[in-house]
């Protein structure tokens, strides 16, 4: 059984690969239940420079590949057996979306349609899970409920836009027995180690990483502003639940759950780094603002919490608290957990 990972080398990429490996399992579309995993391809626009988890690097399953998703021989030379699934993660993230639009139609939205055709004339039936994001809700009417699987999406930003109709596709893929689709929308997920990436919603993980190495931090929206983020130790756990575990059946029609996740600030997570580090003795950076104008308006058109409760009725967990991820965090990248090491030329 095999399983393509798109934008495989990112963080999430890769912490979704370690999590796949470990369990060893993937959807199969001709057995119609998880398989023992002999393939994994991770598959993204370059490979990384940055160091990699040892358990991926050393892993005779894995198999890494780079190139543009817009290509259309690309696509057909990574889905090319029929005892495959897809987990799709690739996208030009919400920053680079908002200053290059069509571009990003290109790799959002385009990229997937040509994927989908390739998997079901290739593999019918195939599992494919995809990754939207919370930004398809837009903003929250004051003293309104927290936007989830029944809300109207009305994204206030290119990106959010791209994944609504990437959701639609979705859906109708799966509504046709064209593939066996389903994704979750996630939260800003927490935290990232390393540089941080295009995203407007970043500095939700640079607020913890760079005051636990001791550098202060400017951040270019106000400290205060709330996001719905989750961990991505529970992110990929439901990611494996959504390939391995979750029926058609449960989901029904609509094949998209909202990933439960903790309201949290900015602030909020820069004061339970600093708890943390109070506790270990560890020094730690300061945190300034230095606003942004763009970036304050898209992130404040995100809305600032979701109601994730039909997916914590599938089984899918939720993070106990800001403070139980920053030491999920410190633990694998701060204390040493997880052992990294220079990717060779493959």
């Amino acid at each position: 059984m095999q399983l393509l990972i798109t934008g495989g080398l990112g963080f999430l990429g890769i912490q979704t690969a370690r999590q796949f490996l470990k369990c060893g399992r993937a959807w199969s579309p001709s057995l119609r239940a998880p398989a023992p995993l002999t393939q994994l391809t991770l598959f993204d626009k370059h490979i990384p420079t940055e160091p990699m988890p040892v358990d991926v690097i050393h892993d005779p399953r894995v198999r890494i590949r780079s190139g543009l998703i817009t290509d259309a021989e690309v696509i057909e030379e990574l889905v090319e057996e029929s005892e495959l699934a897809v987990i799709h993660l690739a996208s030009m993230v919400s920053g680079d979306s908002e200053t290059s639009p069509f571009k990003a139609w290109e790799v959002n939205v385009d990229a997937q349609r040509v994927l989908l055709d390739t998997l079901h004339r290739v593999s019918p039936r195939a599992r494919f899970v995809f990754t939207s994001s919370t930004a398809t809700f837009g903003p929250v009417a004051p003293r309104a409920p927290p936007p989830g699987d029944f809300t109207k999406q009305q994204p206030r930003n290119t990106y959010g836009f791209h994944k609504v109709v990437c959701e639609m596709m979705l859906n109708d893929y799966s509504r046709q027995g064209l593939i066996d689709g389903r994704g979750l929308r996630l939260p800003v997920v927490v935290v990232r180690p390393g540089a941080p990436n295009k995203a407007l919603t970043t500095c939700w993980s640079s607020v913890v990483r760079d005051p636990l190495s001791n550098k202060d931090v400017s951040i270019p929206v106000p400290a205060d502003s709330r996001m719905p983020v989750a961990s991505y130790q529970i992110v990929v756990r439901a990611l494996e639940q959504m390939m391995n575990t979750v029926s058609s059946e449960e989901l029904g029609f609509d094949k998209m759950l909202t990933l439960p996740a903790v309201s949290a600030s900015p602030r909020e997570l820069y004061d339970a780094a600093a708890r943390l580090a109070a506790e270990r003795d560890l020094p730690i950076g300061k945190l300034h603002e230095e606003l942004d104008p763009v970036a304050t308006r898209v992130v404040q058109g995100m809305g600032s919490q979701v109601d994730g409760d039909r997916a914590l009725g599938l089984g899918i967990l939720q993070d106990e608290s800001v403070d139980s991820i920053v030491r999920s965090y410190a633990d694998d990248f701060v204390f040493g957990g997880v052992e990294l090491e220079d990717i060779e030329v493959i």
